[in-house]
């Protein structure tokens, strides 16, 4: 099958389990019945020595131990047993005795205890909550390692009387060894900022970071922690270049998930949460409320928390402008080495009695017509269980391209009365079209009057997919034929369209399988198209370098975006923004539309919405572009495109995702992504009707969405074309 790799998003929820772990050349091996340890390092920094041997004060937190105590105690409560914890409390300096205190020596010690006792596939959790700023910010290097992580660094206790800073380089390396050489798999949540930048909007939350400043000292504590670190790195090459400017492995890890509290430009806060004994980091507090809510469930992923965490922040007041990171692998449960990979989740923004509005519009391909699961926010909808609501959208909003509206319906009218408010999320059960596509198929003595009724009712179960008839005027978009070899054939405006599985007529499930087939198409199709004239509010493409180059020595040839490559070619995307955009920043996330007409996301990882991409960044990502290898056509050359979303917002594409069509065995999917279609009663039909005549739902009159005009938008695509 011809691809693109990249980590794909699948259409149904999975967990797999790791039994074998592959990192780099070496293979970590561990007995499936053994049970993997949990290693845990907890450092909270609340005080600091007072001194001036930096040009820098930093003042007391509040929250930093209670963090660590409030971590210690979960784990301890999930059966964690090799804990180790570094506090730094007191009123002025710290009280505990050096050997656990939160310094350099300390740590690396512990570090590299768990290291040396850990065994392959253990789990090994590391959380940090106190100060954090930027170093060496000044010059060139700011723009290169405009990351989270990179250029960073943890303000231990004795950094003012001469002690090192634990570098977001330095952190990597210790991390690193863990995961590539001892096979270890771990979590790390930073609970501090790094930005330099402090909050403008309130005086009410603790910022754990110096507002306006950096530290760009260098004393002789950091240059022989550089050189550790930088001798024990067997990838680090040594040069004259500073250890500390060195990009942090931990900015794109594999192994290994990092969690931080706040984007490069945003800063950490802690604050006195209701029902608490004193100040919690923002972070570590919401953090641990996703872990204890539902306890008896299986522990969330990381990319739930994530969002769980962000989704809490935004509904705090004053509002704080911090929204956590998530780096690495965050598709993995949390504390532990299952992979989840699940069908994405939209969220409900607002419910009007028996309407909600979603935060997925047009430019995710929704649709009047689509059906949605409707979760609470307290299901947890991992757990399989059928939902009680489901929402028909009846609007698409017009003033926002991420924007919609669906009035809920049940079977048991009761359920109508369950709380689906703001923070519920919605699964795409069946899509609907855009506009409306008309299939005909062509008389053929294998297809009786029987299948061809069938095969009517089962296209028609997509809004928007009709069966053409005779009294028609317009031509079909689709048409579909049995070859010489008795297989189907689909062609489009006269030309065939390949790629196509095979399927033969004499297949006792042709008609459903069929069905299906035009209906993914159909969606593909217009997924693709989106972009032309969908965009309110469009951002100037030549405000963006957007280029793909070979990895090594294969030949590559470009012509007005379009690269030409063999198969095996291993390319680099990269994206960054011109001297003649205005703007500061973007999010930006890249999607692959594949030849096997399925689309998945390509960058950011699982787990993660997009890239905050400021100026004189270039962000970066490989692929590589597979040989065609079956399938029922004889193609000499593929085509595939990888499109960069580019929004002056955080937004969530993954609405898109799409699997792609199989060329061997092609299974139909039950239960959702159009494989089961809900239908609807007969006189909650006729309200929804009603709802769409009078231009959407009555009951909201006043209450729409207004237009974002700060909410800007660019669709820039790369086409790959792969000979074979």
């Amino acid at each position: 099958m011809h691809c693109l790799i990249f980590q794909p998003v699948k259409s149904c929820h999975v967990v797999v389990p790791t039994k074998r772990k592959v990192v780099g050349i070496a293979f970590f091996v561990r007995n499936r019945n053994q049970t993997p340890t949990i290693w845990a390092l907890l450092i909270g920094v609340e005080s600091y020595f007072q001194g001036k041997e930096r040009p820098i004060n930093y003042p007391r937190l509040k929250g930093c131990v209670r963090d660590v105590k409030a971590v210690e105690k979960y784990l301890r409560q999930v059966g964690v047993q090799n804990i180790k914890t570094l506090t730094a409390s007191g009123d002025t300096d710290p009280i505990e005795n050096w050997t656990e205190l939160p310094v350099y020596e300390n740590i690396e010690r512990e570090l590299h205890h768990i290291t040396e006792n850990a065994r392959a596939a253990d789990l090994v959790y590391i959380h940090y909550s106190g100060h954090g700023i930027r170093r060496n910010i000044l010059g060139q290097e700011q723009g290169k390692n405009g990351d989270t992580i990179t250029g960073t660094a943890l303000a231990l206790a004795d950094v003012m009387i001469g002690g090192a800073y634990l570098t977001g380089y330095q952190l990597g390396a210790f991390v690193k060894k863990m995961v590539k050489y001892k096979g270890l798999r771990v979590t790390l949540v930073l609970d501090s900022c790094f930005s330099g930048q402090g909050l403008r909007s309130s005086k009410k939350y603790t910022l754990r970071t110096m507002a306006g400043q950096s530290d760009d000292s260098v004393l002789q504590s950091d240059l022989i922690a550089d050189q550790t670190v930088a001798s024990a790195d067997i990838d680090s090459k040594l040069t004259k270049r500073k250890v500390h400017l060195k990009q942090s492995w931990l900015s794109n890890p594999s192994g290994c998930t990092v969690l931080t509290a706040c984007q490069f430009d945003e800063a950490a806060g802690e604050d006195d949460f209701p029902g608490t004994d004193g100040a919690h980091g923002v972070l570590t507090y919401w953090m641990l409320k996703a872990l204890t809510e539902n306890p008896s469930i299986r522990r969330p992923t990381h990319a739930k928390i994530k969002a769980y965490v962000q989704s809490k922040i935004s509904g705090m007041r004053p509002r704080l402008q911090q929204s956590p990171v998530l780096h690495g692998d965050g598709d993995h449960v949390f504390l532990g080495n299952e992979v989840v990979v699940e069908r994405p989740a939209c969220h409900v923004l607002g419910r009007y009695e028996d309407s909600i509005d979603l935060d997925v519009g047009k430019l995710h391909g929704v649709s009047v017509g689509a059906i949605y699961d409707v979760y609470p926010d307290t299901q947890n909808i991992e757990t399989g269980t059928m939902p009680q609501l489901q929402a028909y959208v009846i609007d698409v909003s017009e003033d926002s391209a991420f924007r919609s509206t669906a009035a809920l319906f049940a079977e048991d009218p009761k359920s109508l009365e369950t709380f689906a408010g703001r923070g519920s999320r919605a699964v795409l059960r069946t899509w609907a079209l855009s506009s409306d596509i008309y299939v005909s198929i062509s008389p053929s003595e294998h297809i009786d009057e029987i299948h061809l009724e069938q095969f009517r009712t089962a296209i028609e179960r997509t809004p928007g997919l009709y069966f053409h008839t005779d009294d028609l005027t317009d031509e079909p978009f689709f048409a579909v034929a049995v070859n010489n070899s008795k297989e189907f054939q689909i062609s489009s405006m006269g030309k065939l369209i390949p790629r196509i599985p095979r399927l033969s007529v004499q297949n006792s499930r042709w008609v459903e399988k069929l069905a299906y087939i035009l209906c993914h198409v159909a969606r593909f199709q217009d997924l693709y198209n989106i972009p032309s004239g969908n965009i309110h509010r469009s951002l100037p493409p030549d405000w963006f370098s957007y280029a793909a180059r070979a990895m090594g020595l294969e030949p590559i040839i470009e012509l007005e975006g379009r690269y030409r490559v063999k198969g095996g070619t291993k390319l680099i995307i990269s994206l960054k923004l011109n001297d003649t955009c205005p703007l500061e920043y973007v999010y930006v996330s890249f999607y692959g539309f594949s030849s096997d007409r399925g689309i998945q996301k390509v960058h950011p990882g699982p787990g993660q919405t997009a890239t905050k991409l400021p100026r004189n960044r270039l962000e970066r990502f490989g692929i590589i572009v597979d040989a065609l290898k079956d399938g029922q056509d004889n193609l000499e050359e593929t085509e595939d495109t990888i499109r960069a979303f580019i929004c002056t917002r955080e937004v969530s594409w993954e609405e898109l995702t799409l699997p792609d069509l199989p060329m061997d065995e092609l299974s139909v999917p039950s239960g959702s992504m159009n494989g089961v279609t809900v239908v609807l009663q007969e006189n909650h039909n006729v309200e929804i009707a009603q709802k769409i005549s009078a231009g959407g739902d009555s009951t909201r009159k006043a209450k729409s969405l207004p237009l974002d005009e700060r909410e800007r938008l660019s669709i820039l695509d790369l086409v790959i074309r792969t000979t074979h």
